[in-house]
């Protein structure tokens, strides 16, 4: 849910969209060592799914969502290990990788630290489950391609404001 507080800018939708694609160039880069490709035609990705949920000013949620070998790569491309199957490191990576990406979106949306508070990230692991948007959400879905890894990155705001 958006809520207007007296000087405080709530973004849109279409700006909370461009500073998450600021904010996977910012974190992939950084965690992966090579600037990500970005873009909006997306094939949706599941298996693994790190997702934190934020309320404040703007509440809902942003998943990152991934085949688990793709989470064993970013989890071995951020420790210099390798790893050839999920486990509770990688799981901790994943969501370490999605609480940096809501970092970044608050730290590109606003100044004011009001604007959500960001919870822990919980993870999904599996081969048959899906998230579900809210019936008065906005969502975008971002496809990145880092290296040779396929993720889909999901935000879902509460529009009934």
């Amino acid at each position: 849910m958006i809520h207007n507080a007296p000087n405080q800018h709530i973004p849109t939708m279409s700006d909370l969209q461009k500073n998450l694609k600021i904010a996977l160039s910012d974190v992939f880069g950084t965690m992966l060592g090579g600037a990500p490709e970005i873009f909006d035609e997306i094939e949706f990705v599941t298996g693994l799914s790190a997702i934190v949920g934020f309320g404040g000013g703007i509440s809902g949620f942003l998943a990152l969502h991934s085949k688990p070998e793709n989470a064993c790569e970013i989890a071995g491309s951020m420790l210099g290990m390798h790893f050839s199957a999920v486990d509770d490191i990688v799981c901790d990576a994943m969501g370490e990788v999605v609480n940096m990406l809501a970092g970044s979106l608050k730290k590109y949306s606003s100044t004011n630290a009001e604007l959500f508070k960001i919870s822990i990230p919980t993870i999904v692991w599996g081969s048959n489950y899906s998230t579900h948007a809210p019936r008065n959400s906005e969502q975008v879905l971002v496809g990145v391609k880092s290296r040779a890894s396929l993720f889909t990155v999901q935000l879902v705001i509460n529009s009934d404001y």
